[in-house]
């Protein structure tokens, strides 16, 4: 019995002598990083990724602060997410996600890029080429800077309508008004319908209701009839139609 607290002695200092070995062995030139890349980005140049981590080469493979990197790197108005990988012995690895361009806001004299969260990623003095949704916004935005958030509210209601419409239908569409201050939106077709849509609620209801109005709005352009005026489709029950006639 006497000898317990001896072999305990023993048994704690060759863990102390492990643990030593192991810590300075981690922190040896062994790992000592000689590589950086960058993975994920089509967008964002390598380099700027990895001057903005502020990693180097030189460091010890464990002395990168993963949280510190990936904050810094998604910064960058077109880095959605960032996060590092380790991979023994030398190599750290920064992994990104990009935004992507999604929709267009006019504002003032110039047109805001953003991507499906209303991050701003890049302005332009013209209308950009691409065939996006447009996004009108009330009040218009003021001195927004690329990185910055327009409106993420409306931008999360209008991307679900967007994504309960068919191609097709998305084609039917000229633009979409959202007004900050009562937060309904009103979708304008390329017909010039005015469909008064409301609040986010009853989104299944109302994407039929827009199916629906599409429909009439063929029907009556091919019958030679009067056209839309508007469609009234926030509350229960029968939507509110006026024609021209």
């Amino acid at each position: 019995m006497k000898s317990t607290p001896r072999r305990f002695f023993r048994a704690s200092i060759f863990l102390l002598l492990v643990m030593i070995c192991v810590y300075f062995f981690l922190h040896s030139s062994f790992f000592q990083v000689d590589t950086i890349t960058v993975s994920g980005n089509s967008t964002v140049p390598k380099q700027d990724i990895i001057e903005m981590s502020g990693l180097v080469t030189g460091i010890n493979l464990f002395a990168a602060d993963e949280n510190l990197v990936s904050r810094a790197v998604e910064l960058h108005p077109m880095v959605k997410q960032a996060h590092l990988v380790r991979h023994l012995p030398r190599t750290l690895e920064i992994q990104v996600s990009e935004r992507t361009v999604w929709a267009v806001v006019p504002a003032n004299d110039e047109f805001l890029i953003v991507d499906d969260e209303g991050i701003c990623i890049d302005k332009s003095l013209q209308f950009p080429s691409m065939e996006l949704p447009v996004i009108t916004v009330e009040p218009i935005p003021q001195r927004v800077i690329t990185g910055q958030a327009v409106e993420s509210q409306g931008i999360a209601l209008i991307r679900k309508v967007w994504a309960g419409l068919s191609e097709q239908e998305r084609g039917k569409i000229s633009d979409f008004h959202y007004t900050v201050s009562s937060k309904d939106l009103i979708i304008y077709t390329v017909e010039g319908t005015e469909i008064r849509f409301g609040k986010d609620e009853r989104l299944d209801e109302k994407l039929s209701a827009m199916s629906q109005v599409f429909q009439l709005e063929q029907e009556l352009s091919e019958s030679g009839q009067e056209a839309l005026i508007y469609v009234d489709i926030r509350y229960k029950g029968q939507p509110v139609v006026r024609t021209s006639g």
